[in-house]
């Protein structure tokens, strides 16, 4: 213990054998978090800091329950300008937080708004390209995701400061309120609501900007074909099984089955892709570093996504991802310390590069496993369901008290058996998309469901 008397120098006589209890902690004075302002350093205190992740899972929870309706009947330009507007204000009053409850308070506020900006923005963008270019949209509509991420990590990094980083990410947000002057609403959404004079003004808008003649005649053939496909897809719904979704689903065990399997897949992705990115910030090394590091894998692992699913095919994609994942996290802990300074952390990285190829596949996969008259209701269930594992996956790091090593066996633990419950799916490369119950229960057992189209 050093001595309550000593001098600005250090030495031997400076020191006594005797040990007290801490009363007070040192901090970085160039580093600011709600760790240090409001002295979360005790164990009795961690479960407040993990809270913290929870409360914004929590928002995003309740976020995604409104933010599809308001898309759906409003648009999505007008969805992404209003929340990310909203966003941008709860985020800079976030900033100016007194206390601990009050950050609690608008992390929750903060993800409510913004829960829906990602998806509603990845459904204008592929709304807005030809169908065979959709899968390379999304690509880089996830590696735009991953952009976030690594810039984020940059300004922490730079900032140090927790008030400062919610004011350089969220100002930007209140610039939303322009978006209007600089995109348009999908065409698509406009279409299906009637708004035949918008669409008309947007298509003379492209056809000036690409230097091309659209006449009102072509517009009209557009707008006619669009029209009757919709229709005949709401027909053919209609036609094909009038009950509801739930009935449909409880009278069909090998729907029901494959539901149950896909919601755990859904809750170990999300919580394993966030447990791993969440963690890294207390693994060996710079913090800052080492997130950055694990959001970078993400870039290859969405172009990986984009080749392996369309060669190998989905089941073994999705399967092998899983249980390579669980293979890495479990191969951390047999990494001496001091024989190779990286190696653990080149694991940690392969596991998140795998568990993001999991996570890209299972919503292509999800999308096709079911019939047309279930598809978007049981997507939004698994997607929903998935949300209890962003929810747990910040008290993670509290299981590190029980022993340094159990995140990662529990992320491990999960990913295989994850990895093996998949490979019941069928395989559906180069599948039709089924638009009945049956069709969907004799996915790959009928070769005349023909290819996909």
């Amino acid at each position: 213990m050093l001595k309550d008397n000593h001098s600005d120098t250090c030495s031997k006589t400076s020191f006594t054998n005797v040990t007290r209890e801490c009363d007070s902690w040192v901090y970085n004075p160039y580093e600011h978090t709600i760790l240090d302002e409001w002295n979360f350093t005790c164990d009795a205190n961690r479960w407040k800091l993990t809270l913290v992740g929870t409360m914004q899972s929590i928002g995003q929870f309740i976020g995604l329950m409104f933010a599809g309706y308001i898309s759906d009947r409003y648009g999505r330009r007008t969805f992404l300008t209003l929340a990310t507007s909203l966003a941008g204000v709860s985020g800079l009053i976030h900033s100016f937080s007194v206390n601990y409850w009050m950050v609690l308070v608008f992390e929750f506020l903060d993800a409510t708004m913004a829960a829906g900006i990602y998806s509603a923005g990845f459904i204008l963008g592929v709304e807005m390209v030809k169908v065979k270019n959709r899968l390379l949209a999304s690509t880089i509509m996830c590696c735009m995701f991953t952009t976030g991420e690594i810039m984020l990590g940059f300004f922490a990094s730079w900032l140090r400061s927790w008030r400062m980083l919610l004011r350089v990410v969220y100002a930007p947000g209140l610039l939303a309120i322009f978006l209007p002057l600089v995109i348009p609403e999908s065409v698509r959404w406009l279409l299906s609501k009637g708004k035949d004079d918008e669409v008309k003004k947007i298509y003379h808008k492209m056809a000036r900007m690409n230097n091309l003649q659209v006449t009102d005649e072509a517009i009209n053939i557009f707008k006619e074909l669009n029209v009757a496909e919709n229709k005949t897809k709401s027909e053919l719904a209609i036609e094909l099984d009038e009950r509801k979704p739930i009935v449909q689903v409880l009278h069909s065990s090998v729907i029901l089955i494959r539901l149950l399997v896909c919601s755990f897949c859904w809750v170990t992705n999300t919580f394993v892709f966030y447990g791993l990115s969440l963690n890294s910030v207390a693994f060996a090394g710079d913090k800052y570093i080492n997130f950055i590091l694990v959001a970078v894998v993400e870039v290859p692992a969405f172009f990986l996504t984009w080749l392996l699913t369309d060669c190998i095919g989905r089941k073994p994609t999705l399967s092998g991802s899983f249980l390579l994942s669980g293979i890495f996290c479990f191969a951390i802990q047999f990494v001496p310390s001091g024989a190779w300074s990286y190696g653990s952390l080149l694991l940690y990285m392969a596991g998140k590069l795998c568990i993001t190829i999991a996570f890209s596949t299972i919503y292509i996969y999800t999308a096709e496993l079911f019939p047309t008259t279930l598809r978007h209701s049981l997507l939004g269930f698994c997607s929903m369901t998935g949300r209890i594992g962003s929810i747990l996956s910040p008290q993670t790091p509290l299981l590190a008290q029980i022993m340094p090593s159990l995140p990662l066996i529990l992320f491990a633990l999960m990913s295989i058996i994850a990895g093996l419950l998949s490979l019941i799916f069928p395989e559906t490369l180069g599948m039709k998309l089924p638009d009945t119950v049956w069709q969907a229960e004799n996915i790959g057992r009928d070769k005349s469901n023909g290819t996909r189209t």
